[in-house]
């Protein structure tokens, strides 16, 4: 059964493998699916009412971590809201995940070892009530969200939904083969050899890795 997460449908790796789908094939999808979110460092499939506190910087852009941006239900700081005509994200603001403070900026708070803290006066916590909360709608609808609901149309960029493919085609492929041993062929030649530098390999192709590095989330500390 397809999950909300999958980036990309079993039927279309099956048709490119020449195999039926199978629960296998569905499983290895979801697994390509959180490689390519992992190596992205972020969520794609569209969430609603999502709940984030963001660090401000004293800056007047928050980046919130599941863009696009569709819509703030609130902002709020120290537990007070803020009035909706002071922020705003339109167009490529929202593709990136951004919050704009229209004047001024928003509250300091920083990002440091994952904990959201105040970096200016006495404040140290963890951010929640006594830094920035932002509730809004964001992401983009998955092929796995699509199957789940035929109403939604999808959204997310082909080029994810082919790196998908193309690391479930891999994982596949790869079954049973140890990526620790090499192996290269001459004519009727052939060897195997330990490869060292296979340890940690990713399971993402590399011709996936290209098509994913404008999408990939870089996150300030």
């Amino acid at each position: 059964m397809p999950s909300p997460a999958d980036l990309c449908l079993a039927s279309t790796v099956a048709d490119d493998l020449g195999v039926p789908v199978s629960s296998r094939l569905e499983a290895l999808v979801s697994a390509a699916s959180r490689a390519v979110a992992g190596c992205c460092g972020r969520v794609f499939e569209r969430g609603e009412g999502l709940v984030e506190y963001p660090a401000g910087y004293g800056r007047p852009l928050l980046l919130l971590e599941r863009p696009p941006i569709l819509a703030v239900s609130g902002v709020w700081e120290m537990g007070i809201q803020v009035p909706i005509e002071e922020y705003e994200s339109p167009g490529k603001l929202a593709d990136a995940g951004m919050v704009r403070r229209k004047r001024g900026v928003w509250r300091m708070t920083a990002r440091i070892a994952g904990r959201i803290t105040e970096t200016l006066g006495d404040f140290d916590g963890a951010g929640g009530e006594d830094g920035i909360r932002v509730v809004y709608d964001g992401g983009f609808v998955t092929p796995g969200q699509q199957a789940l609901d035929g109403a939604l149309v999808v959204t997310l960029p082909e080029d994810i939904q082919e790196a998908a493919v193309l690391t479930a085609v891999q994982l596949y492929r790869s079954r049973g083969v140890d990526a620790m041993v090499a192996s290269e062929s001459i004519g009727d030649w052939s060897v195997s050899y330990f490869a060292a530098k296979a340890e940690g390999k990713s399971p993402i192709p590399g011709t996936a890795q290209a098509l994913l590095t404008p999408y990939v989330f870089h996150r300030v500390s």
